[in-house]
């Protein structure tokens, strides 16, 4: 140690001060160093990856108990079938050319979740229903109805009506309603969501429970048909 003292000691004021910042700059460097690892480690972007969770996205619920439970378990089907996470089956049926459509069944964990029935009536009417289920119960009930006619210089006019049926416990809670009109000519036609809704009493809902009874014994159906009702 005293020798090294000595050395030093002997060294010119240059030297020590080059010396000097030399040792500074080290330093330095080295903090430079553990500054970048320590930006690394909460870089913005993990951040944003851990944070970009989907929790987001709907989610099965146990049991359904009030409208929102209702709500939230028809998007969650709803996006689950758009997504093609459920497992569908289907078949067509033609009634004597009356009446002929398509029924397609969706599945999850072999539970069926989804009913969709798309049908017409002869040449003026076409319509598409659908049957939200838990559990082997229907608790949201959506049904697109669609007529028309020709209108003067052969264009023609498409009524529409739109219900939406909220269930609890096999009793309609919630009816909601809303028609308009699309004409062949329009240049804009109104959209669906620019109509809004009209609560009406749940008094007709009777012939949609008895559809969805029929069309839920047929789910293990395979193979086209004539009549849906022999």
């Amino acid at each position: 140690m005293e020798h090294l003292l000595l050395h030093l000691s002997s060294l010119t004021p240059d030297t020590m001060s080059r010396i000097y910042f030399l040792c500074c700059f080290l330093m330095l460097l080295s903090c430079r160093e553990d500054s970048i690892k320590s930006e690394k480690i909460i870089w913005p972007q993990d951040t944003i990856i851990v944070s970009g969770s989907q929790d987001d996205s709907p989610k099965a619920i146990p049991q359904i108990k009030t409208r929102e439970d209702i709500k939230s378990e028809h998007s969650y089907i709803s996006e689950m079938a758009e997504s093609g996470n459920l497992i569908s089956t289907s078949f067509k049926y033609n009634c004597n050319e009356e009446k002929k459509g398509e029924l397609k069944y969706f599945f999850e964990n072999n539970k069926l979740r989804l009913i969709k029935h798309t049908y017409n009536e002869y040449s003026h009417f076409s319509a598409t229903d659908e049957y939200y289920i838990k559990d082997g119960s229907v608790f949201f009930v959506f049904l697109n109805h669609v007529s028309w006619n020709f209108t003067e210089h052969n264009q023609t006019r498409d009524n529409i009506t739109e219900s939406r049926i909220y269930i609890l416990e096999n009793k309609a809670v919630r009816c909601l309603e809303k028609k308009y009109s699309v004409h062949s000519n329009d240049k804009n036609p109104p959209e669906s969501n620019e109509i809004p809704n009209k609560e009406i009493e749940c008094n007709a809902v009777e012939a949609t429970f008895k559809d969805f009874e029929m069309l839920y014994k047929l789910r293990e159906q395979k193979e086209d048909m004539g009549c849906l009702e022999e």
